[in-house]
């Protein structure tokens, strides 16, 4: 199944709870894993380490992802640098959620 995001319920630094697609809402504790992956040398999630960038997270409604803009810089065909977003795949993103309250939004307005 292609997990994927439909909206973003609240923001903390490093959570977000979003709704997912499947009607779940879900929590994605990512402090961890950007440190992880801010361990590698050169690493763009470096960025995400500081807690007013992460809050700047946005969610792309085509992807159905989450994404940071302007933390990478890009090369177009002639060379010139320009400022590209930073995202994540959805699926990772859902593998570290958990569900919140309810499984699912129709438990939550039941609770």
């Amino acid at each position: 199944m292609l997990h994927r995001i439909r909206k973003i319920i609240e923001t903390t630094p490093y959570i977000v709870v979003c709704e997912w697609t499947n009607g779940e809402i879900r929590a994605i504790s990512m402090e961890e894993k950007i440190k992880e992956w801010a361990a590698e040398p050169e690493s763009v999630y470096k960025n995400l380490l500081d807690k007013s960038t992460f809050m700047k997270v946005n969610l792309d409604s085509e992807s159905q992802t989450l994404f940071w803009s302007g933390l990478i810089k890009m090369k177009d065909t002639s060379g010139k640098l320009f400022d590209a977003t930073l995202d994540i795949d959805p699926d990772v993103l859902y593998d570290l959620s958990i569900p919140v309250k309810g499984k699912r939004k129709e438990d939550n307005m039941a609770a």
